[in-house]
């Protein structure tokens, strides 16, 4: 599954990704636990606070009920789709205006930075490996999974990450995290080859 959207137009290109922290798996795997079960719990909890008023003034009938799982529906989207969405980067690299604008666009609210191009140095890659930080969580999670039969590949190993790095004086930019090499150096060659073709047209 692609992580990351890349769009190019013109003099701008923009890049987006919900992919953008060098950080290891919770203990809590997205096989157990995820945003759309947080949204489905959110949007279950909230329909029950509504059936206990309604059904303390009056008979809930099967109309009550219908309009309830339609609720449901709407809250589970609403949740997923405004209070447990995954923050979203994107970092527009502007050609006429020679400026590099990075957005974080949170539940709520979002954080704009905005760079010279002159200032960036470098586009690289890094490498991070990433060690379990709770062990004793990891063996009890495991223990579980397969008290109900499951098993849960690569849970609770060593990680490594790639991550993408705008390098700016004394505060580099990381705008895309990957467990995936390849996607990272695709990213990278992308953005190398629109800076190219920038320092090409102010020669």
């Amino acid at each position: 599954m692609t992580t990351y959207h890349l769009d190019m137009k013109d003099n701008t290109l923009v890049f987006a990704t919900s992919s953008f922290r060098a950080e290891g798996k919770s203990v809590l795997h997205s096989g157990i636990y995820s945003r759309e079960l947080a949204s489905s719990l959110a949007a279950g909890g909230l329909l029950m606070l509504l059936g206990f008023f309604f059904a303390a003034r009056g008979k809930i009938n099967v109309s009550h009920i219908l309009m309830g799982a339609a609720a449901f529906a709407v809250l589970f989207l609403v949740f997923r789709g405004y209070v447990f969405r995954e923050p979203l980067l994107e970092a527009v690299f502007d050609r006429g205006r020679a400026v590099i604008e990075i957005l974080v666009r949170g539940p709520v609210l979002t954080k704009r930075r905005m760079y010279e191009m002159s200032k960036l140095s470098g586009i690289t890659l890094e490498s991070l490996t990433v060690e379990p930080r709770n062990p004793d969580g990891i063996r009890v999670v495991e223990k579980i999974a397969l008290q109900h039969g499951m098993v849960i590949p690569g849970f609770g190993g060593t990680e490594e990450i790639c991550s993408v790095v705008l390098d700016f004086p004394g505060r580099p930019r990381t705008i895309f995290s990957t467990r995936k090499k390849e996607d990272a150096e695709k990213v990278v060659a992308e953005l190398k080859d629109f800076m190219s073709l920038r320092e090409a047209q102010c020669l």
